[in-house]
């Protein structure tokens, strides 16, 4: 499946596709491997990892950092984050927790456009990229659904544990593509691309962590058990004594406790743009 988030503009839809997929293509396509672009880290809060898959370095991240080869990534742990700007001042990249971002590859196009690709494995990352004065140049963000590639604006994505991606768009206009359907997503408005299915419909952008539950108690020869059936936004994030809970297109979770085994549980609910909200729940 391709997933794709395009910022509007003259953006060369051909040539990210070129890029993602058909790397031994580049000779013919004019696009090439290009030694001078990098990320950098500018500031790093907490535990974050820089690492190298190819020669196996592992160590704390510092500022100055610079991912400028393929495979190069950085990882952020439990209230941990980074910001890493793009060469030439193309824009900054807001790393949140949990979060791992790697280098697939730099390139250049025929007219010396500069094309980045980067792979978000899980977790989520804010793009403030600016407008490109060279009409090829690209900025690519692939995760487990597909890719996002901007010109020029400022939105969220969120590569969540199943796979799915939600994507928020702040400033500008975003066209998410996936099952061969396109979805324009303009400013303030957000949707959601599950695995295999095509871009939902744009909504308003509601930044609201509200969250209603039920406590469902039931007793059985076996013993008893709680169940939490809470709802909220489904473009939310929700944990449950810190796990991240699978939320369906309606924004229902649920969760089963064999009781006694907890007198309560302590959920948060964050939004994509960052408000959260935190419960404690009594289950009996």
């Amino acid at each position: 499946m391709l997933l794709m988030f395009v910022a509007f503009g003259t953006i060369n839809l051909s040539a990210i596709a070129m890029t993602i997929t058909c790397p031994l293509a580049e000779a013919q396509s004019g696009i090439r491997v290009r030694a001078d672009q990098w990320l950098r880290v500018e500031k790093v809060v907490g535990n974050v990892t820089y690492r190298n898959l190819y020669n196996y370095t592992s160590r704390p991240a510092i500022v100055g950092d610079l991912l400028q080869a393929a495979s190069d990534e950085i990882s952020t742990g439990e209230g941990s984050s980074a910001t890493l700007s793009v060469d030439t001042g193309a824009g900054l990249i807001y790393v949140a927790e949990n979060t791992t971002i790697r280098v697939k590859s730099f390139l250049m196009a025929a007219d010396s456009g500069r094309i980045t690709n980067l792979f978000i494995s899980r977790g989520k990352a804010r793009l403030q990229i600016r407008k490109f004065t060279n009409s090829s140049s690209q900025l690519n963000i692939q995760t487990p659904a597909g890719v996002s590639g901007v010109r020029g604006t400022e939105f969220i994505v969120i590569a969540r544990p199943t796979g799915d991606t939600v994507l928020s768009t702040l400033s500008g206009r975003v066209a998410s593509m996936a099952q061969n359907v396109t979805e324009p997503v303009r400013a303030k408005f957000e949707n959601m691309t599950l695995l295999g299915k095509p871009p939902s419909k744009p909504v308003p952008i509601k930044n609201d962590p509200s969250l209603k539950y039920t406590i469902d108690r039931k007793t059985s020869a076996i013993g008893r058990s709680v169940s939490l059936i809470g709802y909220t936004n489904p473009f939310n994030t929700v944990k449950v004594d810190g796990l991240e809970q699978p939320l369906d297109l309606s924004g229902k979770f649920a969760i089963q406790f064999p009781a006694p085994s907890t007198l309560k549980v302590n959920v948060q609910v964050e939004t994509p743009q960052g408000k959260t909200q935190f419960y404690e729940i009594p289950l009996l």
